[in-house]
């Protein structure tokens, strides 16, 4: 067993288990059997976090669309420095690839925390964005509470959270509020896209998983 552990360890670094290992204070293989939980758990989250993404992005991209009455919305002068940097940089690549520019490649190519950026207070002093976008399809759609801009950007950062923990491959097994950062992802979807959100109701593994916790892990790694 000795041996297994080491070339585990070793290709993984003890880098990278050292949060594991501080947990299990320096328990090898009850590091191990959390940081396969903490696979199972972001794997269980990926299919939510991925719809979240693309969905909220979308509905963002449709609303500026219908606001500013044109798909290159993003041609404005209205966006802040930040933003139109990150604007910058994706016309940049698309350069270098010699892509056309066109909206579909732009929105694809920018960052979650782009779409995130656009739901600050900035956006919403002097009426720039917000609430002006709380009138378009799908966003109109959001139940009445939630239909404020810092609603939303509580929500989709909270999101943001999370989902740069998990895409990053960092340990999330701990946090106590994991559960219902699940759920808070699943209502911000349902708020999007009721639609969608039922269809992931059918493979959404991650309170099973959740629940089944690190104990049948640790009887399975090294018998």
């Amino acid at each position: 067993m000795t041996s297994k552990l080491d070339a585990v360890i070793a290709g993984l670094s003890p880098q990278r288990l050292g949060p594991y290992l501080n947990h299990s204070k320096g328990d090898r293989l009850q590091a191990l059997a959390q940081y396969h939980w903490n696979l199972q758990l972001s794997e269980a989250l990926y299919p939510l976090l991925h719809l979240n993404e693309v969905v909220f992005r979308n509905a963002l991209h449709n609303a500026l669309t219908i606001e500013f009455e044109t798909e290159n919305w993003f041609q404005g002068l209205w966006l802040h420095s930040r933003e139109q940097q990150a604007i910058n940089k994706v016309l940049s690549e698309l350069h270098k690839r010699k892509q056309a520019p066109t909206a579909d490649r732009v929105i694809a190519e920018l960052t979650f925390g782009f779409w995130c950026s656009l739901c600050d207070s900035r956006y919403e002093h002097k009426q720039i964005l917000w609430p002006k976008l709380l009138k378009h399809a799908p966003l109109k759609q959001l139940p009445k509470r939630q239909r404020q801009r810092k609603e939303i950007s509580r929500a989709v950062n909270r999101l943001r959270q999370l989902r740069n923990r998990v895409f990053h491959h960092e340990p999330i097994w701990h946090w106590r509020d994991l559960p219902q950062r699940h759920t808070d992802a699943g209502e911000l979807l349902t708020w999007l896209n009721p639609e969608i959100a039922t269809l992931l109701q059918h493979s959404d593994r991650f309170t099973t998983i959740y629940r089944q916790g690190m104990t049948p892990l640790i009887q399975e790694l090294y018998r």
